[in-house]
C-alpha cells in the first residue's frame, strides 16, 4: 500500500529498499529515497528481445519460444517478448508459433488440462487489448488470437502478430500478456539495434549455433541478463537484474548479498 511505502521512505532508520515491480513505481521510490539517502535495489520492467539466427532449428526455437512466452500468461518480467527473426526464416517461425498458440487450452489454471490462464485483472487485459488493436490497425497481421475470450474471468486469446510491427505498441511497450510479436531483420547490426531500441534492459535472448556470433551479440545487447540458447537464464548463484529503466542493483549471487552490506575501510598506524 502507498501509505506503508511512504512511512518507510520517511523513516531515517530504514537502511535499504528492495523493490520488484514497475518502472513507474521505481521512479517514485527513487524520488522518495533521495530525502534520506536510502540505498535502493530495484528490479523493474522488462521488454525482452529474442534474436533468432537462421543457423538454428527454426521449428524447435519457435516451439520453445511459444512455451516460454506464455508462461504465467506472459505475465513474467523476463518473458521473451519481441521476437526478432532473420528474414529467411521469419514466416516459418510465425507459422509454427501461430499453430502452437492456436492449439493451447485456455482456462482455469487449477485444471490440469489448462495450458494458459487469465490475466491478472481487467485493466491489464484492457491494456493488452489496446496494444494488439493499435498494432493491428497499423497494418500488422494477426496470425491467431487477437481478442478477449467471452467467458467469466480476464482471459485473452494467445496471440501471434507479424508483418508491420516497427514502431507499434507491441514493439515499444512491455506487453505483460499472452501476445507474441514476430518481426524480421536482414542484417545482424539491425537486429541488435532493434533489440536495444527500448528503455528497458532486463533480459534478452539469442538463438544461434555459432559461438562467435553468440558472444558478439550478447556483448552488444544492453541487458543485464542474456540467455544464449536458453529460455530461463535465472539461477540462485548468478546475479539477477537489469540496465536502463529495468532497475538498479542485483538480486541473487554474491552480487546480491553485497547489496545488503556496507564496505568499511580501517587504517592502522604504528604504535604511539
Amino acid at each position: 500500500p502507498e501509505g506503508m511505502g511512504q512511512a518507510m521512505l520517511d523513516d531515517p532508520r530504514l537502511g535499504k529498499i528492495q523493490f520488484t515491480g514497475s518502472s513507474r513505481v521505481g521512479r517514485i521510490l527513487m524520488d522518495g529515497a533521495s530525502r534520506t539517502i536510502t540505498r535502493l535495489s530495484l528490479e523493474l520492467g522488462g521488454n525482452a528481445p529474442v534474436i533468432v539466427l537462421p543457423d538454428d532449428d527454426v521449428a524447435r526455437v519457435a516451439a520453445g519460444g511459444t512455451t516460454a512466452k506464455y508462461r504465467n500468461g506472459g505475465q513474467v518480467c523476463i518473458a521473451p517478448q519481441r521476437f526478432i527473426v532473420h528474414e529467411s526464416i521469419a514466416d516459418e517461425f510465425a507459422d509454427v508459433a501461430a499453430a502452437r498458440s492456436a492449439d493451447l487450452t485456455v482456462g482455469d489454471p487449477m485444471d490440469g488440462g489448462t495450458d494458459i490462464g487469465p490475466m491478472i485483472n481487467e485493466p491489464q487485459r484492457e491494456r493488452v487489448e489496446r496494444i494488439v488493436t493499435e498494432t493491428s490497425d497499423a497494418g500488422a497481421d494477426v496470425r491467431t488470437g487477437g481478442e478477449r475470450l467471452d467467458r467469466p474471468g480476464y482471459f485473452f486469446a494467445p496471440t501471434v502478430l507479424s508483418g508491420t510491427l516497427d514502431g507499434t505498441p507491441v514493439m515499444t511497450e512491455e506487453i505483460f500478456g499472452p501476445v507474441m510479436p514476430v518481426t524480421s531483420f536482414s542484417d545482424l547490426d539491425e537486429a541488435v539495434a532493434m533489440a536495444n531500441a527500448v528503455d528497458q534492459g532486463l533480459t534478452a535472448f539469442v538463438w544461434t549455433n555459432r559461438l562467435g556470433t553468440a558472444m558478439d551479440v550478447s556483448e552488444r545487447l544492453e541487458y543485464g541478463m542474456v540467455g544464449i540458447n536458453d529460455w530461463y537464464p535465472v539461477t540462485a548463484e548468478a546475479p539477477f537484474g537489469g540496465m536502463k529503466q529495468s532497475g538498479l542493483g542485483r538480486e541473487s549471487g554474491t552480487e546480491g548479498i553485497l547489496e545488503y552490506l556496507e564496505a568499511k575501510t580501517r587504517y592502522f598506524g604504528g604504535t604511539a
